[in-house]
């Protein structure tokens, strides 16, 4: 894959930045064609810097979506949103993405289209980032027409030298026009990664995430939110020639950390369907991931406040 003769490759590293379930990982996803951030409705999901690579004929956008900035309380999320506020520093681009439905109901309600909370964000961007940013109104498939515009303007009123790129992550809509703003802006260069990379993010992470994403679909209230999974055991197949199983089965032993028995109770289910469930739909996904038949073990432990302790947020790669 080369760059046509008349125009420059371009190549640099993009931070998706932005309020929790403003729509980061869905835009990451659809970039990349295939899943590799999981989603929820619920805010707070993504925990982790993930990293991903698109790569075509004149540009390589090395994509790195962070968690949700929000008002951190406890350690964890301290941790989450101090991993998002590094990610500004030391990227050629930021887009922030902006959930121009919720900024629409805000307007609509009589409340200001710029808040708070943007103008939080803002500040942030200047302090550790001096270079281009690109602002990406996203779910404008919930927004009328004509609503964007006032958006639009009161954002640029806060950063005029901004670019401002409509988009619906979930559509795919506009995201023609957000890779030509990204070609735009990133400094010539050649590629930094092979290009059929699409990720820094090991096949364990990624496995542990959509297990992860299994668990914020199926349950509520507090649960999600105080479990954590482990991947114990990744064994590849065994070549037929050595005597593995034709078949090509991928073995994982995931154990899932909650912190109270009472979330236990919950995430098992009665007779242990809920945990059937979670695994079931979770072994999809990782056959589609590793294009391989795969037989998922999933273990439920209590670690008591597991969420504040910095030896466990270490080994989980939290801290």
């Amino acid at each position: 894959m080369s760059a046509p003769e008349d125009r420059p490759h371009k190549s640099g590293t993009i931070a998706l930045v932005g309020r929790p379930n403003a729509g980061k990982s869905t835009l990451l996803n659809a970039i990349l064609g295939q899943k590799l951030s999981i989603v929820s409705h619920r805010p707070q999901t993504t925990r982790n810097r993930i990293v991903g690579i698109f790569s075509e004929p004149t540009m390589q956008a090395v994509l790195v979506d962070t968690p949700g900035l929000h008002e951190a309380r406890d350690r964890m999320n301290r941790n989450m949103v101090e991993t998002a506020r590094n990610s500004l520093m030391d990227v050629d681009l930021i887009t922030w993405v902006v959930d121009a439905r919720r900024v629409f109901e805000h307007l609509r309600d009589g409340g200001r289209p710029f808040h708070k909370g943007h103008a939080a964000i803002a500040q942030l961007i200047e302090e550790r980032h001096d270079g281009d940013i690109v602002i990406a109104l996203n779910k404008i498939d919930k927004v009328p027409r004509p609503q964007l515009l006032p958006i639009t303007a009161a954002f640029a009123e806060q950063l005029p030298k901004a670019v401002f790129v409509p988009i619906s992550a979930l559509k795919e809509d506009g995201l023609d026009r957000l890779k030509g703003a990204w070609r735009e802006l990133l400094p010539e260069g050649p590629p930094l990664y092979p290009l059929d990379q699409v990720t820094e993010q090991s096949e364990r992470f990624i496995v542990g995430e959509l297990i992860r994403e299994k668990i914020f679909h199926h349950t509520r209230e507090e649960v999600p939110y105080g479990t954590a999974v482990e991947i114990e055991r990744f064994e590849e197949p065994v070549p037929v020639e050595e005597g593995g199983d034709p078949r090509g089965i991928v073995h994982i032993h995931a154990r899932i950390y909650v912190e109270r028995d009472t979330q236990r109770g919950i995430l098992i289910g009665k007779g242990g369907q809920m945990l059937k469930l979670i695994g079931s739909e979770a072994r999809q996904d990782i056959q589609a991931l590793l294009d391989a038949h795969v037989h998922l073990e999933l273990h439920v432990s209590v670690k008591k406040d597991w969420s504040s302790n910095p030896r466990m947020l270490h080994e989980l790669g939290i801290e």
